[in-house]
């Protein structure tokens, strides 16, 4: 009875001792194999906005953080220099045109004279091969018949330059209402307005950034696994993923990274290999990005933010 009870601690802590071990076996198993980071970030698609032309900003009708339809009006830029330019292209466009009418005009009558004097000069030869006129005079109207070839050579040359005008004309006409388009600014995706520092009254330059606008419909979860991870992540595995806030959503691996830089070999002179000379012995894994889709959250949920932290666990 003393024996038993002299032995009982020592299996106790025999136990304890063993099950310590598994449990630290696993743990570390756990942590050194299983497809898990807490070093994952949310991302989402960022729309940059510039203005296509130049102006004065009319119209400012959103704020910082607001939630904008695809289609909606950003911002408008004083359109009065513009609309100016539509009509100015229209005149010249209804010059073009007259000048084009002009000159298909005179390619009629230049025809219609061309072929009277063919006639007369057919006349005349005839009358000539009779005598009955001098050579002076038929000789006239071969010279007529020349002169009015080369007038309907003249006009025919003037009409493909007439065509030619009105087509640019028509061209300008085209790009001054583009660009009077172009004096809206909307929102090409539905998203959210993000760091607004536009104001109106500011003077927009073409191709200046004017706003930023987050896209709803493309947020995904960038997860960075180490090396040793990545044989058992698959394209398609499930995914649990766990915000910093507490709340936590389901996704897919879409996509695994080929590459990454390899800070230890930059490109050296003459392109040639910038190999380190030193060497650490102890080499730490490598990070690869994965690319996590996100499964459809409930309606009412709260919105995703981009560049909030995350922790991502993939199962097999």
């Amino acid at each position: 009875m003393s024996l038993s009870k002299s032995l009982l601690p020592k299996m106790l802590t025999l136990v304890v001792l063993g099950l310590a071990i598994s449990l630290g076996w696993f743990a570390w198993e756990y942590y050194t194999r299983t497809p898990w980071t807490r070093d994952a970030r949310v991302r989402a698609d960022v729309v940059t906005l510039s203005a296509e032309v130049g102006g004065r900003i009319t119209e400012l009708p959103i704020h910082d953080n607001q939630l904008v339809s695809k289609g909606d009006l950003l911002l408008q830029i004083d359109p009065a220099r513009y609309e100016l330019a539509v009509l100015h292209a229209q005149r010249a466009v209804e010059v073009a045109r007259a000048a084009l009418g002009q000159s298909q005009a005179s390619i009629v009558a230049n025809r219609a004279l061309l072929k009277q004097r063919r006639s007369e000069e057919q006349r005349r030869q005839q009358l000539k091969s009779r005598s009955a006129i001098s050579a002076e005079e038929w000789e006239k109207s071969s010279t007529d018949v020349a002169v009015a070839a080369a007038n309907l050579l003249r006009e025919e040359s003037n009409l493909g330059l007439a065509q030619a005008n009105v087509q640019l004309a028509e061209a300008a006409l085209r790009q001054a209402r583009l660009d009077l388009e172009r004096t809206r600014v909307t929102a090409p995706v539905t998203g959210y307005v993000t760091n607004l520092l536009t104001r109106q009254g500011d003077f927009a330059q073409s191709g200046s950034p004017l706003l930023a606008l987050v896209d709803r419909d493309s947020f995904y979860v960038s997860g960075y696994f180490e090396e040793t991870k990545l044989p058992r992540i698959r394209i398609g595995s499930r995914a649990r993923i766990a915000l910093m806030s507490g709340e936590e959503l389901e996704g897919t691996v879409e996509s695994i990274a080929y590459a990454i830089t390899d800070r230890e070999n930059l490109p050296g002179n003459r392109l040639l290999a910038n190999v380190n000379p030193s060497y650490t012995w102890v080499k730490l894994a490598q990070r690869i990005p994965v690319r996590l889709r996100l499964a459809a959250r409930p309606d009412g949920a709260s919105p995703l933010r981009a560049g909030t932290t995350a922790t991502v666990t993939v199962h097999d």
